[in-house]
């Protein structure tokens, strides 16, 4: 289950936010428990609704996330590489909120949450990065409500 990334993915991993404060060696260590993943344009890494506590990261390609509303599924966010989705599920246990659907060929690197929670030096600085996007997210929604 072990990834090996080119220098220049690894040199990416590491100036991710969602990776920030961790070191080279605590970057290996997780990346020896991750998978890589590749998806073809229309495939469906996350299916609202499903049981699951992986973490992506989009190392190329593009990707929406899809929400179903009133039976229509609509694009909400479109994610391109060094970003991230899964991460609600991952902190909540919950079913996916949404859907994550390829929009072109796409490279991920998949974090299984089980094996992250194993190592609570690192679990820690994740999760505190996943917060920090989390709460970032949520101020741009409240701004997009109020602002409009």
């Amino acid at each position: 289950m072990s990834v090996h990334c080119e220098p220049e993915t690894y040199q990416l991993l590491l100036r991710l936010d969602l990776f920030k404060g961790l070191s080279e060696d605590e970057l290996a260590r997780m990346l020896g428990q991750a998978e890589l993943v590749e998806c073809h344009a229309g495939d469906y890494p996350i299916r609202e609704g499903e049981q699951d506590k992986h973490l992506f990261v989009i190392l190329s390609g593009k990707a929406g996330i899809y929400k179903r509303s009133l039976s229509v599924q609509k694009m909400i966010k479109e994610l391109g590489p060094g970003e991230c989705f899964g991460e609600m599920s991952l902190i909540e246990c919950r079913s996916r909120s949404a859907s994550v659907k390829a929009i072109s060929h796409c490279r991920l690197l998949r974090l299984d949450g089980d094996q992250i929670v194993r190592f609570p030096d690192l679990s820690s600085k994740l999760f505190h990065n996943i917060a920090r996007l989390l709460s970032q997210r949520l101020r741009h929604a409240n701004d997009l409500m109020t602002l409009g």
